[in-house]
């Protein structure tokens, strides 16, 4: 005999898709935000380049 099995979204199922979901959905979000950002805080550190206080480390008394 043919047993015909009826198939149901597990409670686990549906929770990992909405999970996955709203990773993404996060994950796509901050992508934008870095490439947008990014650009503009690169020029701010090219502008602003670190320098040393003293050129030579002898110590002058």
């Amino acid at each position: 005999m043919i047993k015909i099995k009826k198939k149901y979204f597990s409670f686990f199922g549906i929770l990992a898709a909405t999970v996955n979901g709203k990773i993404h959905s996060t994950h796509s979000s901050i992508s934008t935000i870095i490439s947008q950002l990014l650009p503009r805080i690169m020029k701010t550190l090219h502008a602003r380049q670190l320098k040393p206080i003293k050129l030579y480390s002898t110590n002058n008394k």
